[in-house]
């Protein structure tokens, strides 16, 4: 069998070499089937550069195959095409192709990820602003009205309805209320460490503030501190000692100067306001109203009198000091000198008020850079919620003016202090127009 075997590749090899022309590339190596590997001295292996067999005839191979294998009974030839450069360089473009491919997905997949932290910071700012709003809203508003009226005037559902000279008026459920509070001290925390009551100052200045959040009315009470209306009396030790006809200004001095001083006055200015709900309380030391005056660049105003520096008729744009100077300076030897400097207090206060609103129109964050800057001199309960539910109005719900009205009545000189009494029948037609809504 074996020398059957050689007879028959030299057979094979001498049938070749005559078909082949002096000029054929050397015969190289050969292979029989696909993965055998023999050394290339085996002539029963044959290999030949450049030529492959088809149809029994050697045929050139073209350039551009890489390697083509023909089977001729059951033995196979492999030729090799000297192409392996070309096909580095389609690998090597292949490569830097799918690098730079690579690298513009990295960007994309960056800019992808800066963009959606963007959006959930935006997602995240907007559901605070609005959950702030809406705590705001819940806190501002009281639903549990119990709202009283003048002896001889008949009420429904405590006080959601009036009857009032025949005409029936439904309390406004819409209106909340914050008392602002000027106390007479340059630091609310002084003498107010231990628990000894009645060191706390006195309300020099108080405003009511009532916004209607249906239509962005506002309207601001000037209050008269010599207002007689009764007063909540604690003793030095904080014990509750009853009530007595007082001027309002005393209902803060029975206190600790601070929340409980706050607290004692919203009372005595909910009785002289037939209990209507004041859920919040913003009291100011001396020292913040420089401070506050100053936050929003200053106050122009025109002076209703000549006292002191001002002159009646003249414009100042109020700064530092001189803010103070205009809202507290008055003449003592004077029974009505408290009436005065409520006029001047009623032209600053509306001044500063369309200043912050203009401002916050412009800046929704105004209110909050004022509670920040009131922060070391005031007392207050109002919060970022509350902040905000007023800013949000403030810009969306049309507030575009203030109103300010002082409550009405007579001063007089009392036993000791003059005495501002209220005239009854005029205030409460007053209060009727600002709190309740007539049906029809």
């Amino acid at each position: 069998m074996n020398r059957q075997n050689e007879s028959s590749a030299e057979a094979t090899t001498e049938n070749i070499e005559n078909k082949l022309d002096p000029n054929t590339p050397e015969i190289l190596e050969s292979k029989r089937g696909k993965n055998s590997k023999e050394h290339a001295s085996d002539p029963s292996r044959l290999d030949i550069e450049g030529y492959i067999f088809k149809d029994s005839k050697l045929i050139k191979k073209k350039k551009k195959v890489y390697t083509d294998v023909y089977g001729v009974d059951s033995d196979s030839i492999v030729v090799k095409s000297n192409t392996t450069n070309h096909y580095k360089k389609h690998r090597s473009k292949s490569h830097h192709h799918h690098s730079k491919h690579r690298k513009m997905k990295t960007w994309k997949k960056v800019l992808l990820s800066i963009g959606c932290t963007l959006l959930g910071l935006i997602i995240l700012t907007v559901g605070t602003v609005a959950y702030l709003i809406y705590q705001g809203g819940n806190e501002l508003f009281n639903t549990d009205i119990h709202v009283t009226a003048p002896q001889g005037i008949e009420t429904e559902e405590n006080g959601k309805y009036v009857v009032y000279n025949g005409e029936t008026y439904q309390f406004n459920e819409k209106v909340t209320n914050v008392l602002c509070i000027g106390v007479d001290k340059r630091n609310l925390d002084e003498n107010n460490n231990s628990k000894v009551k009645a060191s706390g100052g006195q309300a020099d200045v108080l405003m009511l503030v009532s916004i209607d959040t249906s239509n962005g009315k506002i309207t601001l009470f000037n209050i008269s501190r010599d207002s007689m209306v009764d007063v909540t009396m604690y003793s030095a030790g904080g014990a509750y000692a009853g009530t007595e006809k007082q001027q309002i200004c005393l209902s803060y001095s029975y206190g600790d100067g601070k929340e409980s001083s706050c607290e004692n006055t919203v009372n005595s200015v909910q009785r002289l306001f037939y209990n209507i709900p004041i859920n919040t309380y913003f009291s100011l030391d001396l020292d913040g109203i420089s401070a506050l005056n100053d936050s929003v660049g200053g106050v122009d105003v025109v002076s209703p009198e000549t006292i002191g520096e001002f002159v009646e008729g003249e414009s100042y744009h109020l700064v530092g000091q001189q803010a103070e100077s205009f809202v507290r300076t008055r003449d003592t030897s004077k029974t009505d000198s408290n009436n005065m400097r409520m006029q001047r207090q009623k032209v600053y206060i509306q001044s500063f008020m369309n200043t912050v609103l203009q401002q916050t129109k412009e800046d929704l964050t105004t209110p909050i850079d004022l509670f920040n800057a009131s922060a070391p001199y005031s007392c207050t309960n109002l919060n970022p919620s509350k902040v905000s539910y007023l800013a949000q109005q403030a810009v969306l719900g049309g507030m575009n003016g203030i109103d300010m009205v002082s409550v009405p009545g007579q001063v007089a000189m009392g036993s000791k202090y003059a005495e501002f009494n209220v005239s009854e029948a005029e205030f409460y037609q007053l209060f009727l127009s600002i709190y309740y809504t007539k049906i029809e």
